[in-house]
């Protein structure tokens, strides 16, 4: 029997209490922390409060990584997948691809599409992507490679193996074998994946925005940061940006640490 590592247990328990949290106070009841936030109102927003901006900002910073994440593990494995049932010269040359885009600085790229996409958008061609939508793409295009390599490795080892070659040898196809014997054996890879590409999505999505170059309406937790840091020059100004730093060193703490328990892979009782 397979077990979850409790390290794993612990890093979404986090994320899922962060989810909850924000989900609860940032969407269902609002009015609790417009009315009862210890920590005031936002000086340079008098209409909100800053429990009011952090909780909504993690939303909106859960959401973008939870889709960045979800989208970019979902094309680096479709890449994966044809490459090794194509394998030969194809394989080569995309893998090669992948390692071409794996090497390209994650946030400068972030910024280029942002600003492509924004000037698109201003010119009326934005193909109905939102600031929401255009930074999930745009996290999606340069977060694919890394998991594509991953994936390829792991279905290359796995093939290796003695059952997986006596089912080729009966004559199974490259499909069937991917689908009876290997899925099965690469799904809790694939979580583990996931879940490394959601801190990377949230770190990248949060230094675009804290620069001022990501349109992030609501505010995510990244924009939030960037539009409030001046506060920290004014007497008590750390109660404005303290907690969405904690915020998000806690999401990033939390996949971080689930990711790397699921990698490390599962203990048998």
């Amino acid at each position: 029997m397979r077990r979850i590592p409790a390290r794993a247990w612990v890093g979404l328990a986090l994320l899922g209490g962060l989810g909850a949290l924000s989900f609860l106070a940032g969407r269902v009841f609002p009015e609790v922390l417009a009315d009862t936030c210890p920590l005031g109102r936002d000086p340079s927003r008098p209409d909100r409060t800053v429990c009011e901006l952090a909780f909504g900002g993690l939303w909106v910073s859960l959401a973008i990584g939870l889709a960045a994440g979800a989208l970019s593990t979902g094309l680096g494995l479709g890449v994966a997948a044809v490459a090794r049932l194509v394998g030969g010269v194809l394989e080569r040359w995309v893998m090669r691809l992948s390692d071409a885009f794996f090497a390209l600085p994650d946030v400068l790229v972030v910024m280029v599409l942002q600003l492509a996409g924004q000037s698109l958008s201003d010119a009326g061609s934005s193909a109905g992507l939102g600031p929401f939508g255009l930074m999930v793409v745009s996290l999606a295009l340069v977060g694919w490679a890394g998991p594509a390599r991953m994936f390829r490795n792991r279905l290359d080892t796995l093939e290796g193996q003695e059952f997986v070659a006596a089912s080729r040898a009966l004559g199974g196809t490259g499909p069937h074998l991917l689908r009876v014997h290997l899925w099965p054996s690469l799904r809790p890879f694939v979580l583990a994946v996931f879940l490394s590409r959601l801190p990377a999505a949230i770190l990248a999505e949060s230094t675009v925005s804290f620069f001022g170059i990501a349109r992030m309406e609501p505010m995510s937790l990244g924009r939030y940061l960037g539009t409030s840091y001046a506060a920290l020059i004014y007497e008590g100004g750390t109660r404005v940006v303290i907690p969405a730093w904690a915020l998000l060193v806690l999401l990033v703490l939390g996949a971080s640490l689930a990711s790397q328990a699921l990698a490390s892979g599962p203990r048998r009782a």
